[in-house]
């Protein structure tokens, strides 16, 4: 019995080590994670500085999350967001649709440069989103189809690619409240050698019951980030950067009327490649 007690015990301990260790290195897996995925749906560096947890609470706390720019412009990252507060619905982890009760992010940094006319760092990132996301999209289709018909084979992690982000999970989200405040809006143009750069306050923003529309019970992952990012933009597009276009009208002789155009020819643009993500 004394023996019994003595190996169920030591169990005991190197469970609880186990778990204490996976808890102390779960920022580290965090990062990693955030580095890795994000990257591949990207196409650029994507950085994150903190990670907090409390499992007792159901919240989650990210500092610094960082996307680099593509390759070409001259800011470091196109998008920064200071802190990103989660409260999750700790017993929807379970199911097949995760409830996030609310998302507040603090302090995004979006800079929106032009390099010409139709050329922007905006829309070479969704370009490269959309390609990526569509790329990873596929096999999960194929794999559902598979299933179906009862010829589903066992999934193989490839660890290289956005697939293996996507492919490998069905879970669905619904997020009840989204919260965007204190944002800023940084542009900047260069348009035959001469240069100016403008700073407005992005609008803030809030979405209620994301993944509930017309009675459905969820979206995936992918599309719920499309549509937020999807409002982001046009937030930043309606409003904030027509305040900074008066700034930059002086650029190589642009009128304001032209780039008031050319603004709206980008956000139609981004629209479009949203649309494909949608």
């Amino acid at each position: 019995m004394k023996k019994f007690l003595l190996i169920l015990l030591t169990i005991i301990i190197l469970l609880a080590g186990g778990i204490c260790g996976l808890y102390l290195n779960l920022e580290s897996i965090v990062k990693a994670s955030v580095a890795k995925y994000g990257s591949q749906l990207t196409g650029t560096e994507v950085a994150l500085d903190g990670f907090r947890l409390s499992l007792r609470k159901g919240e989650a706390e990210l500092k610094g999350l960082r996307i680099a720019n593509p390759e070409g412009y001259q800011t470091p990252q196109i998008l920064s967001l200071g802190s990103v507060y989660v409260r999750l619905d700790m017993r929807s982890l379970l199911k097949p649709v995760i409830v996030v009760e609310e998302i507040r992010i603090a302090n995004p940094e979006i800079a929106y440069e032009l390099k010409s006319v139709a050329h922007n760092n905006v829309s070479d990132l969704l370009a490269a989103v959309n390609k990526n996301a569509a790329a990873a999209a596929k096999p999960a289709a194929d794999q559902t189809d598979a299933t179906r018909a009862g010829t589903a084979k066992p999934a193989v992690s490839s660890g290289g690619s956005a697939k293996s982000a996507t492919s490998s999970g069905g879970k669905k989200v619904i997020i009840n409240a989204l919260n965007i405040t204190g944002g800023k809006v940084s542009l900047g143009a260069t348009f035959g050698g001469k240069g100016a750069a403008a700073s407005v306050p992005l609008p803030a923003v809030t979405l209620k019951d994301i993944g509930r529309e017309k009675g459905s019970q969820g979206k995936g992952i992918i599309e719920t980030a499309s549509l937020i990012l999807k409002k982001i933009l046009d937030t930043a597009y309606d409003t904030a950067v027509r305040q900074g276009l008066n700034s930059l009208k002086d650029i190589a002789g642009e009128s304001a009327d032209t780039l008031k155009g050319t603004a709206e020819n980008l956000k139609n643009s981004a629209k479009g490649l949203l649309g494909g993500l949608l």
